[in-house]
């Protein structure tokens, strides 16, 4: 009997009553006849999957079942259905999702004509699943490794030389066994196809039942399982730039997400500290702080409270991860040349790095009018979290004369994109206020905050005067 095309490998635990809905996509598959065969291994299901898998295959010659005890991870059924079958390329499925009917023989096309040793297919969410699709947006038939590691699910097509020639099996018992499996097949495969060009694959939120994947994770143990796939990358990919950003983007997607505020504010003291610390042992091993300042905020401020252990610091910063706030000091106020020079130390809590650049912003506290002036960073480099930085900026005369009468409030803005951040000054301590000038006075209010008061200037200077009596004369100078 020849040996078929594909072997379609299928876990199944308690899977009803998604199950039938998974075998009957499997069975429309419109590849050739005799080309594909399904392995499907029951791991000790209760609930009466196994009896529908039984039946099923009684009525499918192609389809075939293995009954075992229950092993609680998914990777000793795969590893079960793999060493069963044999065929040019495997294709593992879940038993609660489905296949496109032209699903099978387009990957395999794919496979056969590119020359691919793994081909990723397009995956939709179903019924509510919630993940990443924006590696599935564009097809790419030679995908680089750091598109590929993207995508860890097992749900796509292998071609067994591949898995046969490195000795890649899912390791049995942990957690990652497919993103363990997946990062050993992509740092070995000669070409990676990504495929977008139809809709192959629809992966379940389930409702009932049991999904072998879903337990709840120990910090050692799961942390243990990142780390085997950042010493896969960092092993075989000998671009180090490349090495350098998939050990990144790992690092970022399976641990810094354990931070997020509402995850992480709910684990008592011990759970957060068991956290900090494994990933701690990892950004220590594997991630430079030329790395971590690649990150994007909030994932750069959770690495930096990471890397010094600091819980404290990981709280107060996920606080204000949804809310961030600014926080601003004057240090300075005096008149120069061209305007009322200010001098602010500020801080943008819940962002890491300060910008370049911020607003000082004055606002009649009416609501009826105001102006705005940027403030400047003079220092080049970026201060590290939890440090102020100094910014300068002036108001300048015409901006002053522009003001209508009355009490502003000044304000430090920091706008990034559509966000807009803003703090009220404060008055620093010991900060001289200058003297009133053309109408203007600023000065510390009772509660410490900053106070701009604009009135009628009175008392032109004589140059003003001059320039009057010259205008209405009709003299130039």
């Amino acid at each position: 009997m020849p040996k078929p095309t594909v072997s379609v490998v299928v876990p199944v635990y308690n899977a009803l009553p998604y199950l039938t809905e998974l075998l009957d996509s499997l069975a429309a598959q419109d590849i050739e006849a005799g080309s594909l065969n399904v392995v499907a291994v029951d791991d000790g299901s209760t609930d009466g999957s196994a009896d529908t898998l039984d039946d099923f295959c009684h009525r499918h010659e192609h389809f075939s079942v293995i009954h075992q005890s229950n092993s609680r991870r998914p990777g000793r059924p795969r590893n079960v259905g793999l060493r069963a079958s044999d065929s040019t390329y495997v294709f593992f499925a879940d038993a609660d999702d489905r296949l496109a009917p032209e699903c099978l023989r387009r990957l395999v096309t794919c496979a056969e004509e590119q020359g691919s040793d793994v081909v990723i297919p397009k995956m939709v969410p179903l019924a509510g699943r919630g993940f990443p699709t924006a590696v599935y947006e564009k097809t790419l038939l030679d995908a680089d490794l750091v598109t590929a590691f993207r995508t860890l699910f097992p749900q796509k097509l292998y071609r067994r030389s591949l898995l046969t020639a490195h000795d890649i099996w899912f390791p049995e018992g942990i957690r990652l066994d497919d993103g363990n499996f997946n990062a050993q097949a992509y740092v070995h495969a000669k070409r990676i196809s990504i495929l977008s060009d139809y809709d192959y694959y629809f992966l379940r939120a389930r409702k009932v039942g049991k999904q072998l994947s879903r337990t709840e994770r120990d910090p050692v143990s799961y942390t243990a399982s990142v780390v085997k796939l950042l010493e896969i990358v960092r092993e075989h990919v000998k671009d180090l730039v490349m090495a350098d950003q998939v050990v990144l983007d790992l690092y970022r997607r399976k641990c810094l997400h354990e931070y997020e505020p509402r995850r992480f504010s709910l684990y008592d003291a011990a759970i957060q500290d068991a956290w900090i610390a494994v990933h701690k042992s990892l950004v220590e091993r594997f991630i430079t702080e030329p790395m971590e300042r690649r990150l994007e905020s909030p994932f750069r401020e959770r690495s930096y409270f990471v890397r010094r252990g600091d819980r404290a610091g990981l709280l107060e910063s996920s606080r204000h991860e949804t809310a961030p706030i600014v926080s601003a000091t004057v240090t300075r106020a005096g008149w120069a040349n061209d305007g009322l020079e200010i001098a602010v130390n500020a801080s943008v809590y819940g962002r890491l790095g300060l910008p370049r650049q911020l607003i000082c912003q004055l606002l009649r506290r009416d609501g009826e009018g105001g102006s705005a002036f940027p403030i400047t960073r003079p220092a080049e480099e970026t201060p590290d979290y939890g440090q102020s930085a100094q910014y300068e900026g002036v108001l300048p005369h015409r901006s002053i004369e522009a003001l209508i009468e009355g009490a502003y409030d000044v304000h430090v803005v920091s706008v990034s994109g559509q966000e807009r951040l803003s703090g009220r000054a404060c008055w620093g301590e010991g900060v001289a206020a200058p003297r009133e000038r053309a109408g203007l006075r600023i000065h510390p209010t009772r509660n410490g905050q900053v106070r701009v008061k604009k009135s009628v200037d009175t008392s032109l200077d004589l140059r003003g005067v001059l320039g009057r009596v010259a205008g209405t004369l009709g003299w130039r100078h």
